[in-house]
C-alpha cells in the first residue's frame, strides 16, 4: 500500500492549480470615462441686469435651457459608464 503523502499529491495538487487559477479571474474592471464626461456643469451666465429686451431674453433662456440639456446628458453617459 502507498504512504498517505504519495496518495494525497495527485489528488491535492490539481485542485491547488484550479484554486490559483479561479483568484486571477476575479478583476475589478475599471471603465474608461472620457474627459469630456468629467467636466463640471458649468454655471449659466445671466443675462445683464440692465433691462434687456424680450428677445434677448428668449436667447439667453435657450442657451440657458441647452446647457442644461448637455449638462443632463453628460451626466446620464456617466452613470451609465460606473453602473
Amino acid at each position: 500500500m502507498l504512504p498517505l503523502k504519495r496518495m494525497l499529491v495527485p489528488i491535492l495538487l490539481p485542485c491547488a492549480l484550479l484554486l490559483t487559477g479561479c483568484g486571477s479571474s476575479f478583476q475589478v474592471v475599471k471603465p474608461t470615462i472620457d474627459g469630456e464626461l468629467l467636466q463640471p456643469c458649468r454655471d449659466p451666465q445671466l443675462a445683464p441686469p440692465d433691462n434687456p429686451s424680450d428677445n434677448e431674453l428668449a436667447a439667453e433662456r435657450l442657451r440657458v435651457a441647452k446647457a442644461y440639456l448637455d449638462c443632463k446628458a453628460r451626466h446620464a453617459t456617466l452613470a451609465d459608464r460606473v453602473k
